[in-house]
């Protein structure tokens, strides 16, 4: 491994979270090295979604800092988390359904020529990208006209496409139970 590679990337502490009558987060610190792949695990209640939404830009910390790549973030929603480089695919699908699979793919970051979409250009690449992952599907279909899984694999694809910093996976497999 490069020293790029041990370099704290994401760190929080102190990060407190309160609800009434509930403490969700207390004090958690927390850090990720460049490349490392770490899980949280815990039971039903335990803050893990919650420390993950205080990351993106759901929930505002109470307390604490949080750090991406050294640097003192809030992220104010989950488009300004993005923006710094904290992706995430949340338990439940989260795309447009009724558009379709390049819609979901690119929606905010569509290809524009002169403020026009590019539709054919975005179609391309939405096609290249599933299919850099093994996926051939068409990508002018509806969302809602695959499944549950697939529907998933498509968040998945998108939030990778992002080139986030970090990636989040919040049970990225729960919705495939029902």
């Amino acid at each position: 491994m490069t020293t790029d590679q041990h370099q704290e990337i994401l760190r929080t502490e102190g990060l407190s979270k309160f609800f009434p009558g509930v403490k969700a987060l207390d004090n958690v610190d927390f850090s990720l090295r460049r490349g490392e792949i770490m899980a949280l695990l815990g039971e039903n209640g335990a803050g893990k979604s919650t420390l993950i939404k205080a990351l993106t830009g759901v929930y505002h910390a109470d307390r604490g800092t949080i750090w991406l790549e050294g640097q003192v973030i809030s992220p104010k929603n989950t488009a300004h988390a993005q923006q710094l480089g904290i992706g995430t695919v949340y338990q439940e699908v989260n795309l447009l359904p009724n558009m379709s699979v390049a819609d979901n793919l690119f929606i905010g970051r569509e290809p524009k020529r002169f403020g026009l979409l590019r539709r054919k250009e975005m179609e391309k690449r939405a096609t290249e990208l599933m299919a850099s992952y093994g996926f051939s599907l068409d990508v002018r279909e509806p969302l809602n006209r695959f499944s549950v899984a697939m529907q998933q694999i498509v968040a998945i694809c998108r939030a990778i496409d992002l080139s986030a910093k970090v990636l989040i996976l919040d049970e990225p497999t729960a919705s495939l139970d029902t």
